[in-house]
Formats: structure tokens, sequence, C-alpha cells
């Protein structure tokens, strides 16, 4: 089930490449329109729009949402819960024990969908300065091997396989530039770069356990929102709003072509590339990351002339 989002993220991966291969010899093919630097320096002005995109996410904080007992949300916190162990006990259907056999190893997300707005201010027909808002929301998923004690008729050990998902927030703002190569006013060839600032915000860390016949099923919360105290039930303790995640940065790169419809409509296709900080342990390091875009771009829409 999981390799549907990558394969069309695939796809659309080598559509823009497509894309762009295309207008590079269309680039070449026309007439240069940008050749006078007059008629280039006309274009300076504001541009605004928005971007979306499919926004494939770095593997190394995703081991944050793996529930291994090193991590700052871990199995170990559901199942060392007394109440918590006894209905897991109840639903997997214990002979005696059960307990944790393995950990996800290669967790990973699924690609997201991202969106947002920008503000570009053009100084030429080739050169421009930008900020840009976007926003995506991640989720990383993978299992929990438990071994469960086989009834007394059977010989081998009963595995279970427990659902382990997390989602976040990731909020980002990218401070940038650009450059157009080429004199042809309907389609050129744009690289750029600039710096990173990113938020990211974990929504949600769940177990997912049901019973053999699947009729049953309830998520455990792995973040502790109790704090020094423990869950019980119809107890008087008092849950925290936990704010898991933090402020990261980095830079990144940019590639894409531009297509002219008008003097006042253009859309860019482009790849972005991150190398950037994502704040979750274990792997808040310096990491690459990557966004398949299509940004729309606008200009002088709005009049207030006679």
């Amino acid at each position: 089930m999981r390799l549907k989002p990558l394969k069309s993220a695939c796809n659309t991966c080598l559509l823009f490449m497509l894309i762009q291969l295309i207008t590079v010899f269309a680039v070449k093919a026309q007439d240069e329109d940008y050749g006078n630097s007059e008629r280039c320096r006309e274009r300076r002005g504001l541009e605004y729009g928005g971007i979306a995109g499919i926004y494939l996410a770095g593997k190394a904080t995703a081991d944050f949402y793996s529930g291994k007992p090193g991590n700052e949300n871990n199995v170990n916190y559901v199942f060392k819960n007394q109440y918590w162990y006894d209905e897991i006990y109840q639903l997997l259907d214990v002979n005696d024990t059960a307990r944790i056999l393995e950990y996800p190893e290669k967790m990973k997300y699924n690609p997201a969908f991202s969106f947002g707005l920008f503000a570009k201010y053009d100084l030429d027909c080739r050169n421009g300065i930008y900020i840009q808002f976007s926003y995506a929301r991640l989720t990383a998923k993978d299992v929990v091997s438990i071994e469960v004690d086989p009834k007394e008729y059977l010989t081998e050990p009963d595995i279970r396989l427990l659902p382990i998902y997390g989602t976040e927030e990731r909020n980002m703002i990218d401070l940038g530039f650009t450059h157009a190569f080429g004199n042809n006013k309907v389609a050129r060839v744009i690289v750029g770069g600039g710096i990173n600032m990113n938020n990211t915000l974990v929504k949600e860390h769940i177990l997912k356990v049901e019973s053999k016949n699947g009729l049953t099923k309830k998520d455990y919360n792995l973040v502790n929102i109790y704090g020094s105290n423990s869950y019980v039930p119809g107890g008087t303790q008092q849950g925290y709003e936990m704010r898991q995640g933090g402020i990261g940065f980095g830079i990144f790169g940019t590639l894409g072509v531009r297509l002219e419809f008008s003097p006042l409509i253009a859309i860019e296709p482009g790849f972005t590339y991150y190398y950037k900080q994502i704040m979750l342990e274990p792997g808040n390091g310096f990491t690459s990351h990557m966004n398949f875009y299509l940004r729309l771009c606008f200009r002088d829409l709005i009049s207030f002339s006679q």
C-alpha cells in the first residue's frame, strides 16, 4: 500500500523533468525578446501568487516515530502502564505474556502535498528576490512486532504486528533569489537559492492495537501527557499539552523553467533541494529534503487606474 504514493510522486517528478527538458529546447528555438537591456529593465516590479507541490522529507527524523526505548516517545511507556498492558493483554488474547520483539528500523515519511504563497520583487527580466511561505503535513508509518506466548496446543511463537505512526506539521519560510537564463520572455530556464527556516510540530504519535478478529481496536498515545504521574482509569490526574518539535534552519537550491503566458500570468514548474535541520531527535542534524513544485505567478492583476 505504501508504494502507491511513492509511485505517484515519482511519476510527478518525471513529468516535471520532461517539461523542463522540452522547455530548454523551446528557449533555444525562439527569438530573443529580452536582448535589449532597457526592455529587460521594464520587467522590474512585484509578483505574487501560490505554490503547490510534492514534498519528499528526509527519513532521518522519521526514526522519532519508531517507538524505540531511547526515544522521547517509546512503546515501553504504554506497556509499562499496568492498566494499558491489561487492555492490550485482552485485545491480543494473550495466553501468558506479551513482549516487544522488534522495532521499525527503516521508518520513513510518505510523500506529502505542500502548498503556500509567495511574493517576489523582480529587479529586471532575469533577477529577482522573494519570500515564500509553505506548509506540509507529514506521516510516518510502520509496525512494531509483538511476541505473544502461544497457546498450549501451538508450538510456534505467535507474532503480532502493531501499526505505529506519527503525523507532524511543517511550516516553512524560504528567503531566496532567482536568475533566469536567456532572453526569450515566453520560456526561460531559472536557477535560485537561499536560506530556509522551518517550524516542526508533532500532532500525534499512536500505537494501534486491535483484536485478533479485527472487531475491536484501540489507539494508545505514545506522548507522555501526564508527566511524572501515570494514567489511571477514572483518576483525577491532569493531562498537559506537550509541544514536540521546534525551529530549524537550512539552505536550498532550485532549478526550474518559467513559462509566461502574458505580461500578467506565468507558471514555474521546478525542483527544490533543501539541506536543513529538523528539530526532532534523534535525527536533528542537517539532512536532505526535496520538493517538486508548480508556482503560479501574477503581476498587476488589480489596477486602480481609470
